[in-house]
This record gives structure tokens, sequence and C-alpha cells, in this order.
């Protein structure tokens, strides 16, 4: 049997049409080509250097890795980062 919380998710995301990132807390990634990423919903920097840079989301963890990587822009829940992105991972 489903929990309550799942049964309510899955309602709002199907009969409210609500977007799941609201409603299961998804992380969000928006890229510019391949030199700049816009990020939304992460919880925290696990690991940051010019090459690699990793993040703890709800869900899931990412990993964006490239060269001359930087953040330009971070608040608690959005970040932007600049430089030459090759790979975009969740795990």
């Amino acid at each position: 049997m489903k929990k309550l919380s799942a049964v309510l998710a899955e309602y709002l995301t199907d009969t409210l049409e609500m977007p799941g990132d609201i409603v299961y807390g998804d992380v969000l990634i928006s890229m510019k080509g391949y030199r700049e990423a816009h990020i939304c919903n992460y919880r925290s920097i696990i690991e940051f250097n010019n090459t690699q840079i990793r993040l703890q989301a709800k869900n899931c963890k990412l990993k964006i890795t490239g060269r001359d990587l930087t953040i330009i822009q971070y608040t608690c829940e959005e970040m932007k980062i600049k430089g030459i992105i090759s790979e975009v991972i969740y795990y």
C-alpha cells in the first residue's frame, strides 16, 4: 500500500498538473550550451573545485565535471555555474 504522501504527490502532479519539481523537490538544471548551468532545488555543496562540482539534492546527488568551473551566483536553493561543462551525472 502506498504512503499517503506518495498518493498526495501523485494526485497533485496528475490531477492538478503541478510540476514534479515542486511536488517532489526534484533538482532542475537549465543549460545554456556547454558554458553555463543554472541549478534549482539543491540542498548543499558536497565538493567544489575548478574541474568538478558535486551537489546534494533532495532525492539524488549531482556531479558536474568540466574545466574552469566557477560558481558565479548562489543562494540556498539556486546556483549558476560557468565554465566548460563536459558532463552532468545524477547518482
